[in-house]
C-alpha cells in the first residue's frame, strides 16, 4: 500500500528534516540519534523559551566542571562564571531537572563566597524548594555543606513540619533536619503534632515539650484533644505510607504509648503490612513496630509476617530490627506461617546469627525461651505489651446491632478482660514448633555448630548459643528430642576442639573456657550431664595438672564442685 496523500506528506516532511541545510552540516543527512536530539531540543525550546538557552549554556560549563581532569583553579573559575550568568535566577533553575544539578555542583566545588551567594539567593524560596521534585535535593545539600543554616531552616519550616511530612520530597528534607537537630529542636518539631493546646500547657521557647510531661499537666479534656490531634495529623501520613522520617517514628511511638485502645488498634491496622518495614531501623520505630505487632489481630499479623519476606536475615542482625523479630516470634500464633517465611530465611544465615551480637538473641530465644538473662532489660520492656496494647489487641469494635451503651460498658468491665493476652499459645510451645518445624532449624543449627565448633566456642556470642544448644540436646524442649546421632556428632566435635592443643588452643580462650564451665554447672542443675561426663572422661581427667594457672582452671573448679559425679 502506498498510503493516502496525508501519509505521503507526513513521510515527506519526516525525510525533509534530515536534508541538506537543515542541520548545517553541508548537505549531510542527520543520523537517527541526531534527529532525536533535534526534536528534543526543539520541544524544550518551545516549553521554556526564556530559560532553555541559559540552561544549555550552563550545562556545557557543568560538564567541564564535574570532570575529574579539571583542576581546582579552573573549577573555581567555572563556578564564578555559572553564578554570574545565572544571578537572580538560581531559585528557578534549582527546581528544574538538569539545572538543579548545576546549582548543586556550585555548592560542592565552589569556595565559601560562592556557597554564601547560592544560599543567600535561595533562602526566600527554601519552603517551596523543599517540596519540589528536584529542588529538595538542593535544600539537603545546603544542610550538608553549611550546618550554620540549620537554625534558619527550622525557623522557616516552623508550623509547616506536618505539611512537609505529607509530601514525599518534604518528608526527606524534614528527616535530614531532624537528624541534625539537638534534643530541644527535635521536641519542638514533634510538638507540631500535638495541636494548639501545647501553647496553653507550656512555653514553646523554654519549657519541656515531651508528650509525657504535657499530659501530666493537662486536664482530661486537654489530654483527649492532644491525642486526637496527633491521630488526625498522623492519619494522612500513614495513609500515604510516608513513614520513613525519624520524627514520624517518634510520634507513632508516643501515640501508641498514650492513646486509647481504639486509637491504638486503628493505628496498628494502618501500619500492619509493608509500611512496618520502614519503622524497624530506628529505636523509636522498632518500639512502635513491636507495639503494632502486639496490638494487631491475627489477620494483620499475617500481613506483617508476609511483608518481612526477603528482609528477615537483615533485620535479625540489626540493633533495632531484631527487636521486631523477637516480638513477632513471641506473639504470632501461626507458627506454620512463621516457619515458612521467617525461620526459612534464618536457616542459611545461622553461622552469621551465632556470631552476631543481636542475631544470637533470636536463636537463644528459641533455644531457651524461659531464660531472660540473654535479653537486656530495655528490650524485655519493649517486648512486654502495656495494658492498653493488650486491650487494643482484644478489642472488638461495636456493630450496628450494639445499640445499648450500658451493655457495652458491662462487657468492658467483665472479669475475663483482666486475663486478656495478646496471643493464645505459650511461648515455649511456639519455640518448640519453630525449632522442629518444616525448616528443621534445630537440626541445621547442630550441623553448623558441629562444623564450626572451635570458632563458635571462642566467640563471645557463639559460645552462649553453644551452651544452650548442649542443654537442648541433653533435655530436648517440651518433650521434643534431637536425634541421637546428631547429638553424638555434636558432642564429639566439641571435645575434639578442646583436646586439640596445637596453635591457638581453645583452652587459651576466655570465652571458650567460660562456656565449658557454664555447661558443667548448668548440666547439674538443668541437664543430664551427658556432655559434662564426656568432657571429663575424654579430656579433663588427664589434663588436670596442665590446666592449672590457665583459663582452663575455671573448668576444673566447676568439676570440683560436684566430686561425686566424676569419680
Amino acid at each position: 500500500m502506498s498510503g493516502g496523500k496525508g501519509y505521503q506528506e507526513r513521510k515527506g516532511s519526516w525525510k525533509g528534516s534530515g536534508k541538506r541545510g537543515h542541520d548545517g552540516q553541508g548537505g549531510k543527512e542527520m543520523s537517527r540519534n541526531a534527529q532525536k536530539r533535534f526534536r528534543k531540543d526543539s520541544h524544550k525550546q518551545k516549553r521554556r523559551p526564556n530559560t532553555y538557552p541559559l540552561i544549555k549554556g550552563l550545562l556545557a560549563w557543568w560538564e567541564k566542571l564535574r570532570s575529574k581532569k579539571t583542576s581546582e583553579k579552573e573549577r573555581l573559575e567555572l563556578v564564578g562564571m555559572i553564578l554570574k550568568k545565572s544571578e537572580g535566577r538560581l531559585a528557578e533553575l534549582a527546581s528544574l531537572h538538569s539545572a538543579s544539578r548545576v546549582v548543586q555542583s556550585c555548592l560542592k566545588f565552589g569556595n565559601e563566597e560562592h556557597k554564601q551567594q547560592v544560599i543567600s539567593e535561595l533562602k526566600p524560596k527554601l519552603l517551596d524548594l523543599a517540596q519540589n521534585q528536584y529542588g529538595h535535593f538542593l535544600v539537603k545539600k545546603i544542610l550538608a555543606y553549611s550546618k550554620e543554616e540549620l537554625s534558619y531552616m527550622l525557623n522557616t519550616f516552623r508550623g509547616q513540619i506536618v505539611a512537609l511530612l505529607r509530601h514525599p520530597c518534604g518528608s526527606s528534607v524534614v528527616d535530614d533536619l531532624y537528624h541534625m537537630s539537638n534534643a530541644r529542636q527535635k521536641e519542638q518539631m514533634a510538638s507540631e503534632f500535638y495541636g494548639p493546646e501545647v501553647a496553653l500547657l507550656a512555653n514553646l521557647a523554654t519549657d519541656e515539650l515531651k508528650l509525657s510531661s504535657l499530659l501530666e499537666r493537662a486536664s482530661s479534656a486537654q489530654k483527649a484533644a492532644i491525642l486526637t490531634h496527633i491521630f488526625m495529623k498522623l492519619s494522612p501520613i500513614l495513609d500515604k505510607g510516608l513513614v520513613d522520617a525519624h520524627v514520624v517514628h517518634f510520634v507513632i511511638r508516643e501515640l501508641l504509648q498514650f492513646a486509647a485502645p481504639g486509637a491504638i488498634q486503628e493505628a496498628a491496622q494502618n501500619l500492619a503490612g509493608p509500611h512496618l518495614l520502614h519503622l524497624v531501623h530506628t529505636k523509636e520505630g522498632s518500639e512502635a513496630a513491636a507495639n503494632v505487632i502486639c496490638a494487631s489481630d491475627a489477620k494483620s499479623r499475617k500481613k506483617i509476617v508476609k511483608a518481612l519476606k526477603g528482609h528477615v536475615l537483615k533485620c535479625a542482625v540489626e540493633d533495632c530490627g531484631h527487636i521486631v523479630l523477637l516480638s513477632l516470634l513471641g506473639v504470632v500464633d501461626d507458627t506454620v506461617l512463621v516457619d515458612k517465611i521467617v525461620v526459612k530465611e534464618l536457616v542459611p544465615g545461622l553461622e552469621e546469627l551465632c556470631l552476631s551480637k543481636f542475631g544470637k538473641r533470636i536463636l537463644l530465644r528459641l533455644l531457651a525461651p524461659e531464660r531472660t538473662k540473654y535479653i537486656p532489660k530495655n528490650v524485655l520492656e519493649v517486648l512486654t505489651p502495656s495494658e492498653k496494647v493488650v486491650k487494643a489487641s482484644n478489642l472488638k469494635l461495636p456493630s450496628l446491632d450494639d445499640s445499648d451503651d450500658e451493655e457495652l460498658e458491662l462487657v468492658e468491665e467483665d472479669e475475663d478482660a483482666k486475663e486478656q493476652t495478646v496471643c493464645k499459645k505459650p511461648l515455649e510451645t511456639k519455640c518448640r514448633e519453630l525449632l522442629f518445624g518444616s525448616s528443621k532449624l534445630a537440626l541445621e543449627l547442630i550441623d553448623v555448630c558441629t562444623e564450626k565448633a572451635k570458632a563458635l566456642m571462642c566467640s563471645p556470642h557463639g559460645s552462649e548459643v553453644l551452651t544452650e544448644l548442649v542443654l537442648v540436646c541433653e533435655n530436648g524442649i517440651s518433650g521434643k528430642k534431637i536425634p541421637e546421632d546428631k547429638v553424638t556428632g555434636f558432642f564429639d566435635s566439641l571435645t575434639a576442639a578442646v583436646a586439640y592443643e596445637e596453635g591457638d588452643s581453645v583452652l587459651q580462650d576466655f570465652y571458650a573456657t567460660r562456656m565449658l564451665a557454664q555447661i558443667v554447672h548448668a548440666s547439674h542443675s538443668d541437664g543430664k550431664k551427658v556432655f559434662a561426663k564426656k568432657l571429663w572422661k575424654d579430656v579433663a581427667k588427664d589434663k588436670k595438672r596442665a590446666w592449672k594457672d590457665t583459663h582452663a582452671e575455671k573448668i576444673l573448679r566447676a568439676f570440683g564442685k560436684y566430686p561425686k559425679s566424676y569419680k
